[in-house]
């Protein structure tokens, strides 16, 4: 009797084995496709790998740095709720959140979320805390990161606009009250500038605000360099067995939830996680200030008109923001304990379906 063999992975299976051989073997010993995967990991990973017997184990150095980065991303979500004055049971909320929503057990897997959550969540509160060198060089970090680090531009643009005396800017408010008195000083001994802001704080800004763009841009110049196509880390994704082509988000959900029907479960299952994330997209542009909304709804929408949603809610789950609006509207205490414990049952769903070959991560 020969029994049905059910197939697994582990921690180092789906993408997290394009990033280890990425950092063992270079894009050239792991091929074309691998072009997909920026480096900023894969290089994190063969730099630490040369560290005295760390060489014949790049997979444990992956495995050890995605999972001091989801630490990192942790602690740095409670600084930021802390600047944002979110209060402790609200930050209780968020923390738990953060490693219990149902994608969450990516943090934990070879892959680029815990690096990139951590680089995000460093590049607002650089932003919103007025410290640009900060918000600069996790932006710039960040575009070297995935493919989406390139919209970390958008929320540094909003938070450097803060303050100049342009017609319209006025509207975007101040910085959160903890770091105002700190910002008056740094900018009255800045030089020359606008509004009181000074000169160097204008370039400060500045900077903050293209380091991002620079950083997918040092990986396209190297891609076009050594490759001749400089664009295929955004190219390759538009596969139809990856992100897919671009096409209108209505239909791209409306041809998932008739998946259901028609025995495509699993593309059905990303719609009601999408349709609440549009909701908690409403909430966030109540509860909190423009830059989290601006760059929660351009990550969503790049997720909506990709006609592939596999890993739809990983990619949401990188948009932090998502999170702090489910830790602010789950203050009593009994709506908390459900959401947490579906939560926590999604997740270990996905996680089962994941390292079953079920579900893509």
């Amino acid at each position: 009797d020969q029994g049905v063999r059910l197939q697994t992975t582990d921690l180092l299976g789906w993408d997290a084995g394009w990033y280890k051989t990425i950092a063992e073997a270079g894009y050239s010993g792991a091929g074309d496709e691998s072009r997909r995967f920026f480096p900023l990991l894969p290089a994190l990973v063969r730099v630490l790998s040369h560290l005295p017997g760390a060489g014949d184990h790049v997979g444990i150095v992956l495995l050890l740095v995605v999972n001091l980065c989801a630490l990192g991303f942790a602690l740095a979500l409670v600084r930021l709720a802390r600047v944002e004055g979110l209060g402790s049971d609200t930050t209780f909320r968020l923390i738990w959140f953060s490693a219990l929503a149902p994608p969450a057990f990516v943090l934990v897997m070879g892959y680029a979320e815990a690096l990139a959550g951590l680089l995000a969540v460093a590049v607002f509160l650089g932003a919103r805390s007025r410290r640009w060198e900060l918000a600069a060089a996790a932006a710039l970090l960040g575009g070297l990161c995935r493919p989406l680090g390139v919209l970390l531009a958008v929320p540094v643009a909003v938070e450097a606009a803060r303050g100049l005396p342009l017609p319209g800017l006025r509207r975007l408010g101040p910085p959160p009250q903890a770091v105002v008195g700190r910002a008056r000083r740094a900018t009255s001994a800045g030089g020359i500038g606008i509004g009181g802001i000074g000169g160097r704080d204008l370039l400060r800004r500045l900077v903050a605000v293209l380091a991002a763009p620079a950083g997918a841009a040092i990986y396209v110049i190297w891609s076009a360099r050594t490759y001749g196509d400089g664009l295929a880390p955004f190219t390759l994704q538009r596969d139809a067995a990856r992100h897919g082509s671009t096409g209108n988000p209505l239909s791209v959900l409306w041809h998932a939830a008739r998946g259901t029907f028609s025995g495509e479960l699993g593309t059905g299952l990303h719609v009601p996680w999408l349709l609440l994330a549009l909701l908690a997209l409403v909430v966030m542009a109540r509860r909190l200030p423009v830059s989290y909304v601006l760059w929660s709804a351009l990550v969503l929408a790049a997720v909506l008109t990709g006609s592939n949603l596999d890993s739809a809610e990983r990619y949401v789950y990188g948009a932090f923001p998502f999170l702090l609006v489910a830790a602010l509207v789950t203050a009593r205490r009994e709506v908390f304990t459900f959401a947490l414990v579906t939560s926590t049952a999604a997740m270990t769903l996905y996680a089962t379906l994941a390292f079953t070959l079920s579900y893509v991560p």
